[in-house]
């Protein structure tokens, strides 16, 4: 039986109630540096608190939360999930992984995974737009969907993209959009996003996430990426 979705939330970036630090030291040199955000994609987890280097940065994430870009050194950086409100000295991290930031690079830093798998995926974000059209990808974060196509009418637009991975970014015409998401290699959309509006001279990605069976359903955030 045909799931289709016909309302999609487009999720603001959320301004959440802590912000990313900035880690620039007082010799520091660098002329640009590395800027980052974080999204929550793990639909059966809790709210988090995240830390960089023993340092809490955002508290209290929610599922589908998309943090707004800060900027960090150039520099490795260990990080830390914790659910919200534990105490680091008293409790373990859900999740802990190292990230490397390098001088003028924006990444995407997706917590996801069910809570029993928790991985947290660095994604290098596109900063070149293109003046005469509309960049978009897609990041594949929902856990139980099978490889994913995406299709504006009957034309393809991404191709076979696996949970965790994302598309390279693909040009579009500035305008309106009505896409569907099948499963790789099918003609029945398992998701529909209509209405979507592509301006030129923006990159776009719209993140997967939720689950086809079960709750929280599958859903996609649309982000402006920076």
């Amino acid at each position: 039986m045909k799931k289709s979705w016909l309302i999609v939330s487009f999720i603001a970036i959320v301004g959440l109630m802590m912000q990313f630090p900035n880690f620039t030291s007082a010799d520091d040199t660098t002329t640009e540096q590395a800027k980052a955000r974080v999204v929550h994609a793990s639909p059966n987890a809790t709210a988090v608190d995240v830390y960089l280097d023993d340092e809490k940065i955002l508290t209290g994430m929610q599922f589908k939360e998309l943090s707004e870009y800060h900027p960090l050194d150039e520099k490795s950086y260990e990080v830390k999930i914790y659910e919200e409100g534990s105490k680091p000295k008293n409790s373990e991290p859900v999740l802990e992984a190292n990230i490397t930031a390098m001088a003028g690079e924006s990444y995407t830093l997706a917590v996801g995974g069910k809570v029993d798998e928790l991985q947290l995926y660095e994604i290098k974000d596109d900063k070149e737009v293109n003046e005469e059209e509309a960049k978009l990808r897609v990041i594949h974060l929902s856990p139980d969907a099978p490889a994913i196509d995406v299709f504006s009418l009957d034309t393809p637009v991404v191709a076979n993209v696996a949970f965790s991975e994302a598309s390279k970014y693909e040009n579009l015409a500035e305008g309106s959009y009505s896409l569907d998401i099948r499963p790789a290699g099918q003609e029945k959309e398992i998701f529909n996003i209509p209405n979507l509006q592509l301006e030129k001279g923006k990159n776009y990605s719209i993140i997967a996430l939720g689950l086809l069976k079960g709750d929280p359903a599958f859903d996609v955030i649309l982000a402006k990426d920076k």
